[in-house]
């Protein structure tokens, strides 16, 4: 799924839940890590890392369901249109099912 996001240097992101189904079937999420990163390029610099790890950006909020979600949180990278993607680590086997632009644009009031 393709999914592109707005956000503006220094707010704070407002959390976005989803729903993970594949052939509308919930996807079980018990002992799965997901993770997600914005870089300018593929194979690039990391401008922002968030895992389910410890609750580090991404919570899971109902595993059985499929239900997850990045917190709300400040997010302070430079601005620029990053690439993204979300990864979910089921015991060694990994898929990717999200994945877009993450435009973060300067601020103007500091």
């Amino acid at each position: 799924m393709s999914l592109n996001f707005s956000h503006i240097k220094g707010d704070t992101f407002e959390a976005v839940n989803f729903e993970i189904k594949i052939d509308n079937v919930v996807v079980d999420l018990t002992d799965t890590i997901i993770r997600m990163q914005l870089r300018k390029e593929y194979g690039g610099v990391v401008a922002l890392s968030l895992t389910s790890v410890a609750n580090a950006g991404i919570t899971i909020t109902d595993a059985v369901n499929g239900l997850f979600k990045i917190n709300e949180q400040v997010i302070n990278a430079d601005a620029y249109n990053y690439i993204y993607d979300i990864q979910f680590d089921f015991d060694g086997v990994i898929k990717t099912y999200i994945s877009g632009n993450f435009l973060i644009k300067n601020d103007v009031t500091r």
